[in-house]
């Protein structure tokens, strides 16, 4: 029998759906986006980036396709689940509507693994992301660069775990993992399974501070280390008091928090790194970490982690600049990713002053590592 998988917006025991996160409806996803300077990333190519062409698998409780805020993007569904295909649990629709504010031309794989209950199997999950990986060769048109992973189950610190063997599988094959980190937080070792993995993108969550322009790293937001020693998460994005689509109908929101809807804001900017890298690469041009027998160019997720991330991201004026089991690399910047996508080694100095104007404006400490 598999294990449970617990959504990773709740905080509670594996078994049981536990309670939400309590949340106000502060922000919009687009307001956030904005604040990550992601509006410097889109512009780096014409037409902007938004995604189009890219494909991002949503394997979460299933998406309202009807609503508002994603009619019109689900390009293919399927249930692996025994309750009806839609998102009766009302999660899967706000994941996949705070990842449509940041890329919201790219199609979405509506994969339903959770049913009405919150509730299933490692699997289940399982299937889809093979799923996912043989769409690669079956059907080019919809294979997915990115999963999105909202979910999780508990880390036994087990390498052999399914779970962890299948986004390996996946990641091999060209395919970005992202997973919410989980929301045990403040304890220390909570990281959730898949997102201890070494290389599945474990995003956890960021509290947004307007009055002081800053963010802190979210009370209940999950810590390292995993069980296998491993530092995580490996960034923060902004998981709190977001305003998102709700599977009621076809027009309702609803506020929540926690890493579930931190980490959509990471899959989607992944998509976004994608469609740059590609629009700018040419078959001349050397890219580290390129996959060429896919014909795509882009960053391995062990180039991001291992190598990059690091410079992508800003901390809070006064926390060490390391990647840390509490706030990871830090929170993605727009600006820094902007920088990193660039095919010239040359420095533009016009944009950098830019860049510093919005790290002043944000009064954060920028770390810039190349």
């Amino acid at each position: 029998m598999g294990c449970q998988v617990e959504l990773v917006d709740k905080v509670g025991t594996v078994v049981m759906p536990p309670t939400p996160v309590a949340a106000a409806p502060i922000y919009s996803p687009e307001q956030l986006v904005s604040i990550v300077g992601l509006e410097e990333l889109r512009s780096i190519s014409k037409p902007p980036l938004y995604g189009a062409g890219f494909n991002l698998a949503m394997i979460d409780t299933g998406i309202r396709e009807s609503h508002e805020q994603v009619k019109g993007r689900v390009v293919y569904s399927k249930n692996y689940t025994t309750s009806p295909m839609g998102d009766g649990f009302n999660h899967g629709t706000s994941t996949c509507s705070v990842a449509l504010a940041v890329a919201p031309k790219c199609n979405i794989l509506n994969l339903k693994v959770l049913n009405d209950k919150g509730e299933g199997t490692e699997e289940e999950v399982v299937l889809a992301i093979d799923d996912c990986i043989d769409f690669h060769d079956s059907r080019p048109e919809i294979a997915p660069s990115v999963i999105n992973l909202s979910l999780g189950s508990v880390d036994n610190g087990n390498p052999n775990n399914i779970l962890r063997v299948a986004c390996r599988a996946a990641i091999d094959k060209g395919i970005w993992v992202i997973a919410a980190a989980g929301n045990n937080g403040p304890a220390p070792g909570s990281i959730m399974t898949p997102a201890c993995e070494k290389y599945v993108v474990a995003v956890g969550s960021a509290k947004y501070l307007p009055e002081q322009e800053t963010f802190l790293v979210s009370n209940f937001s999950s810590r390292g280390p995993t069980l296998e020693g491993l530092i995580k998460p490996d960034a923060l994005l902004f998981g709190e008091d977001i305003d998102m689509a709700s599977s009621s109908s076809d027009t309702a929101t609803i506020a929540k928090s926690g890493t579930s809807f931190a980490e959509p804001f990471g899959s989607a900017m992944a998509l976004l790194m994608h469609e740059g890298l590609y629009r700018r690469a040419t078959p001349t041009q050397e890219i580290p970490g390129v996959y060429p027998e896919l014909g795509i160019y882009h960053f391995t997720p062990a180039d991001l982690i291992d190598k990059y991330l690091a410079g992508l991201s800003i901390k809070p004026q006064g926390i060490p600049a390391v990647k840390d089991n509490d706030y990871g690399c830090g929170l993605p910047f727009g600006p820094l990713i902007v920088q990193k996508l660039s095919v010239s080694p040359v420095v533009d100095v016009s944009s950098m002053l830019g860049m510093f104007v919005v790290f002043s404006m944000m009064g954060m400490m920028v770390r810039i590592i190349k």
